[in-house]
C-alpha cells in the first residue's frame, strides 16, 4: 500500500499556512473548521475501468471517487465540496463523482480539487473487458525444500494466468490493471496474510506478501508460494492456491483457478 499523500493548500499570505501544529500565528487564513487546507486522494475504487462501462469496486458495484478534505487542525471535513477532474481525455466524471470510460485503452490521470488546492493525480487504467481466464500449467507442482530455510529454494514456480479479452482490436489480447484475488489454503483452512508459519503468498516478481495482484500488459499476472518448512507438521504436505477474477461481481469464465503445491524434502 502506498503512503498517504496529502496536498497542502496554496495560499497567498504574509506567511505560509501549514497543516496542524505548523499553522503560523501571523495570519488567520484557513482557520475556519470548514476551510479546506489539505486533500488526501490516493485510492481509487478499482485500478481499472472497462471501456464503455462505469468505474466499479472489487464487488462489482458502481462506485464514486472519494477524496478526504482536512481543515487547518487536521480534522476531516464532512461533505466537503470537491471537484474531480480528468487530466487526460477518455473519461467522463459526473457531478455525483461517477466515472465512465469512452477511451478504448490507455491511462487517464484524475485529480481532486478545491479552491486553491489540488491533489496528487491518481492514474486509472482503461482496459478491455475481461472475458476469460487462461491458467498457465502446471496446476500441480512440487517444492522440494531445504533445511535450514532458504528463501531462494523454498519457493514455488510461478503460478501464472492470463485475463483474456475477446475485444482484441489493435492486437490487445488481455485486460490490463485487473485485480486477481487469492486464497492460500493449508489443510483446508484459508491462511491470513499475517499467518506465515507454514507458507505465504508472494507476488510473481517480488517477495512481498499479498493476497491480490494486478494484471500487467497482456492481462498477465502471477504469484508464488513461499514455503517455511520449519513450521510444517509433517515432512510431506501440500498447500492450495485459489485465484479468482471477477467482473461486475461475477466470476469470469475459467475462474477460479486452483493450483496445488506439493511440499517434499529435497
Amino acid at each position: 500500500m502506498r503512503p498517504n499523500r496529502i496536498a497542502p493548500a496554496r495560499l497567498i499570505a504574509p506567511c505560509i499556512v501549514v497543516l496542524a501544529a505548523l499553522i503560523g500565528s501571523c495570519t488567520q487564513i484557513g482557520t475556519s473548521p470548514t476551510t479546506i487546507t489539505a486533500l488526501q486522494f490516493d485510492t481509487l475504487p478499482f485500478p481499472a475501468i472497462v471501456t464503455g462501462d462505469s468505474l466499479r469496486d472489487s464487488l462489482g458495484q458502481v462506485a464514486p471517487l472519494r477524496a478526504i478534505a482536512f481543515n487547518a487542525t487536521g480534522g476531516v471535513i464532512a461533505n466537503a465540496s470537491l471537484q474531480y477532474l480528468a487530466l487526460d481525455s477518455g473519461l467522463t466524471i459526473s457531478s455525483t463523482r461517477l466515472v465512465t470510460a469512452q477511451l478504448r485503452n490507455g491511462r487517464v490521470r484524475i485529480i481532486a480539487s478545491a479552491p486553491g488546492l489540488q491533489s496528487v493525480a491518481e492514474t486509472l487504467i482503461v482496459a478491455r473487458r475481461p472475458d476469460s481466464v487462461i491458467a498457465t500449467p502446471p496446476l500441480v507442482d512440487t517444492v522440494r525444500y531445504v533445511l535450514p530455510d532458504n528463501a531462494g529454494t523454498n519457493v514455488s514456480p510461478l503460478l501464472g494466468l492470463q485475463i483474456a479479452t475477446r475485444d482484441t482490436a489493435g492486437g490487445i489480447t488481455g485486460t490490463e490493471g485487473w485485480l486477481v484475488s487469492y486464497q492460500l489454503l493449508f489443510h483446508g483452512r484459508a491462511l491470513a496474510i499475517t499467518d506465515t508459519l507454514v507458507a505465504s503468498l508472494w507476488g510473481g516478481n517480488n517477495s512481498v506478501a499479498s493476497l491480490a495482484q494486478r494484471s500487467a500488459a497482456g492481462g498477465l499476472v502471477s504469484a508464488r508460494v513461499r514455503i517455511r518448512p520449519a513450521g510444517l507438521p509433517t515432512t510431506a504436505e501440500s498447500v492450495t492456491v485459489v485465484a479468482t477474477v471477477r467482473y461486475r461481481g461475477a466470476p469470469v469464465r475459467g475462474s477460479p483457478v486452483t493450483y496445488v503445491i506439493q511440499i517434499r524434502p529435497k
